[in-house]
């Protein structure tokens, strides 16, 4: 995928497409302010955009052509993470891209491609997963490598999603076999998986305010805890 549509749920249209990519497309994220967005591409470039323009608003380019990146914006809206290659964490102040990141760190984390990138709720706890089947559990504000996950199925070296929990307490994977791992986040002490799905699970997000999850393969799954 070269370009991103903005559709309308509402009449089912496209409002706009982005273009600027050369190649494809791996991640998309929604600033939780702001009407921006921003696009990580294998082309070696993160872009920021605007809802109401089809302009580009700045574009970051980093060595690694063809590495899988991923990005996300703090809950408040204000640091941009970049995950790119050769390990490397970059976190940039979205009111001044121009000027470079303020802050790069790259805990040892084996593999050169990023499944994703996940802020927890309260912007303290940053979770990186990547392709090599490890989630990595860091300091938001330092780079420090708190927890390190791993277990759950990913011999294909799929992007398999990670997510943190509504209240940061639990880690969340998954997994090709179609299961969904789960960890303490304090201890990293296992908890039985998830079982429902018949494919590998390459999207999991959990509500940030109610005890709800949606995980999807080719197929969508909804979850609740018991009481």
């Amino acid at each position: 995928m070269l370009q991103i549509r903005y559709l309308s749920l509402h009449d089912n249209r496209y409002l706009r497409v982005f273009k600027g990519h050369s190649r494809g497309v791996v991640a998309v994220e929604m600033s939780p302010k702001e009407d921006v967005f921003a696009s990580a591409s294998l082309d070696g470039t993160i872009r920021i955009w605007d809802l109401r323009s089809t302009d580009c608003q700045a574009a970051m380019h980093f060595s690694g052509e063809g590495e899988r990146p991923a990005v996300a914006f703090d809950p408040q809206g204000v640091v941009l993470a970049a995950a790119i290659s050769g390990g490397q964490t970059k976190l940039f102040d979205v009111r001044a891209y121009d000027k470079g990141p303020f802050l790069t760190f790259s805990p040892d984390q084996g593999c050169e491609g990023f499944s994703c990138v996940k802020f927890s709720n309260d912007g303290k706890l940053m979770l990186q997963a990547t392709t090599n089947g490890t989630v990595l559990l860091l300091d938001a504000f330092k780079g420090d490598l708190i927890q390190r996950f791993s277990g759950h199925d990913n011999t294909q070296q799929l992007p398999l999603e990670a997510c943190f929990s509504a209240d940061a307490e639990y880690i969340l994977a998954g997994a090709e076999d179609g299961s969904i791992w789960r960890w303490r986040t304090r201890t990293g002490q296992p908890l039985p998986a998830l079982k429902g799905h018949p494919g590998a699970v390459g999207a999991l997000k959990c509500n940030p305010t109610r005890m709800m999850m949606a995980s999807a393969c080719s197929l969508v799954c909804f979850w609740l805890p018991k009481p």
